[in-house]
């Protein structure tokens, strides 16, 4: 006869005890995200602002407040909802394991950091999104100029063949906000919309090439498609010399995938076969320290590997 079944009255239902705490914690995040997620996404939209105006040029200068951009990443509500699974997911985890007050104080910890990298990957796919597209935009935009197509022409015909995403949304920019009238008083030329997109605009690449496209906007015809024509050019030079140190720098991101794997494979073996041993070393508050700080040591090569294996070339 177990243990279990020696102690109990009813050992059938015996685990019901001990799901109680989990449940306790889980039920009350779920109150707590539910009453909240008015502000959490209101909070969570502010933060964008916040990195969105952290990408502005260094040297402090700032858009007129008619041409602010600020680009949505991630729909907010989005975002506390995919959260507040992971936080309650994690927290019911650590209740198994450490005491119920200690998993729902660290929660709040868990939501803001889980947030913050939710914000990075939705930028990260966002930059990606726009760099697939900009290649063949900008293409697309050079043959419409040689033809003698004026930029805003250019780029109404450009918008209407490029698919939904950040970079229709962002030129569509450019055609909406000139003529805007300014806080600081007059209306907005093309080239002040194109440089206020150049300092808000989340791909660096875009930021380079509006930059250029700034300068040239009030020259002449034939200045502006050639200034675009050269960019279109140097922009197909530099996916070409990242293509190569993608493919050159693809063995550091297998190397550390494979070991960080291996890693992971080894400890979950010691899991389960000393799974006392492990409950014993980590049901502690310390132990929980440690546990995080374990798995974070078993991800970093994974991490470091994805990291060291990115390339961009913004030189053109």
């Amino acid at each position: 006869m177990s243990e279990l079944s020696m102690t109990s009255t009813h050992p059938a239902t015996a685990w019901l005890v001990g799901a109680t705490p989990p449940a306790l914690v889980a039920a009350a995040l779920l109150v707590a995200f539910l009453l909240l997620r008015g502000r959490l996404a209101l909070a969570l939209a502010f933060a964008q602002s916040r990195r969105a105006t952290a990408r502005q040029r260094r040297d402090g200068s700032c858009p007129d407040l008619a041409l602010v951009w600020t680009p949505t990443t991630i729909d907010p509500g989005r975002a506390v909802a995919i959260c507040a699974g992971a936080v309650v997911v994690v927290a019911t985890v650590l209740s198994l394991i450490a005491p119920i007050f200690l998993s729902l104080a660290l929660s709040a910890p868990l939501a803001a950091a889980l947030i913050w990298a939710l914000l990075g990957a939705a930028e990260s796919r966002y930059i990606a999104r726009i760099d697939r597209d900009l290649t063949a935009a900008v293409g697309r935009l050079s043959a419409l100029l040689k033809s003698g197509s004026g930029f805003r022409t250019a780029v109404e015909r450009v918008l209407a063949d490029l698919p939904t995403g950040p970079l229709r949304d962002e030129w569509g920019y450019l055609l909406t906000r000139q003529g805007t009238n300014l806080a600081s008083g007059g209306i907005a030329t093309p080239q002040q919309v194109v440089a206020a997109l150049a300092e808000q605009t989340a791909s660096a690449r875009q930021a380079t090439l509006l930059s250029h496209l700034s300068v040239a906007v009030g020259q002449p015809q034939d200045v502006l498609a050639r200034r675009c024509e050269a960019a279109y050019a140097a922009i197909q030079a530099s996916d070409r010399r990242r293509e190569e140190a993608v493919t050159e720098l693809a063995q550091m991101r297998y190397s550390g995938v494979a070991v960080g794997l291996s890693g992971i494979a080894m400890a979950t073996y010691l899991t389960i076969t000393q799974w006392e041993r492990v409950l014993a070393a980590y049901s502690t508050p310390l132990g929980v320290i440690v546990g995080a700080v374990v798995i974070f040591a078993l991800a970093l090569p994974i991490i470091g590997g994805a990291m060291l294996a990115r390339a961009d070339d913004v030189d053109y």
